[in-house]
């Protein structure tokens, strides 16, 4: 996933420090237009201060187009927040990109590793990750991010949530689901800790195949229902049965989820291809929802 911004939602670059600057055969063109967009639509996100070194100790296939990534990172300081993403080293390469977590934090504290959905593109470090990575491969890692962060505090307003993702945009959504669900086992454990309110999930992809990490989605919903819920669409295929729609996701789906969230104070989390944002958007201010209370991710 390569990230973008949006007026409210951005990732910034900074220098590369202590990397070998390489060449990639045959990508040098794409490369230089690629880092110098990246480095243009995110030079004022939020950064933490120090890149971490990582190991990837699993890959596997989510789909056709999709590697999924585990990685054990080293340095014991790392953090981040549901909805962060991290910056994505590789040694040789002389540029880099953004990759969205799609774990938990809860996850990193447990046992120091992330895990990353990288969906195939012409990117150099893409191309790396499909095509070279490695179990044993290592990388550097860096957070960042501030806009699409989902991180209540005790005392916080019980907020209820909407999520709406399209293709692997649902990254940075399933760490929210993912983290949710933790404050849900948590506030069990501890009355006095925050009090998470009602999420709802709109994923829409291409074909049923491209709905990554479904049944992963299904598993926290079988676990945490009613507080927890998701719908399914497809727009490139129909042989899908229910609970998938296929169909795009339209103002009916919009106003229905709005209405049953209606009920405690909304926010709203958008990630997916810059049009589908931009609809989005407009669908959610139809309703009623003010743009401070929506907040986007787009991807290319």
């Amino acid at each position: 996933m390569i990230l973008s911004t949006t007026f409210r939602c951005m990732q910034s670059a900074a220098p590369l420090h202590n990397f070998t600057i390489g060449t990639f055969s045959g990508l040098c063109s794409v490369a230089v237009r690629t880092m110098s967009d990246h480095m243009d639509k995110t030079a004022q996100s939020f950064r933490e201060p120090g890149i971490s070194e990582a190991e990837v100790v699993s890959i596997d296939q989510a789909s056709e187009t999709v590697k999924v990534l585990k990685l054990k990172v080293v340095d014991p300081s790392f953090t981040f927040k549901a909805g962060q993403w991290v910056d994505f080293f590789v040694e040789g390469l002389d540029i880099f990109t953004g990759y969205s977590m799609y774990s938990g934090p809860t996850q990193l504290k447990e046992d120091s590793t992330i895990d990353l959905a990288v969906k195939f593109s012409d990117y150099p470090p893409t191309v790396w990750v499909h095509n070279q990575c490695a179990v044993g491969s290592k990388v550097k890692v860096r957070t960042g991010g501030d806009k699409l962060v989902f991180d209540p505090k005790p005392g916080d307003p019980s907020w209820n949530v909407l999520l709406i993702g399209g293709g692997i945009g649902i990254n940075p959504l399933i760490s929210l689901m993912h983290h949710a669900a933790d404050l849900h086992d948590q506030k069990k454990a501890n009355p006095q800790g925050y009090t998470p309110g009602k999420m709802e999930l709109l994923f829409s992809a291409s074909t049923k195949n491209e709905l990554i990490f479904k049944d992963t989605i299904d598993e926290l919903i079988s676990k945490h229902s009613p507080d927890i819920a998701a719908r399914f669409y497809v727009t490139k295929d129909s042989d899908v049965d229910s609970p998938i729609s296929n169909r795009r996701i339209d103002a009916s789906d919009i106003k229905s989820s709005v209405e049953r969230l209606r009920d405690g104070p909304l926010r709203c989390f958008v990630c997916g291809p810059p049009t589908m944002i931009a609809d989005m958007e407009g669908l959610l201010g139809n309703e009623g929802i003010p743009a401070s209370d929506i907040f986007c991710e787009k991807w290319w």
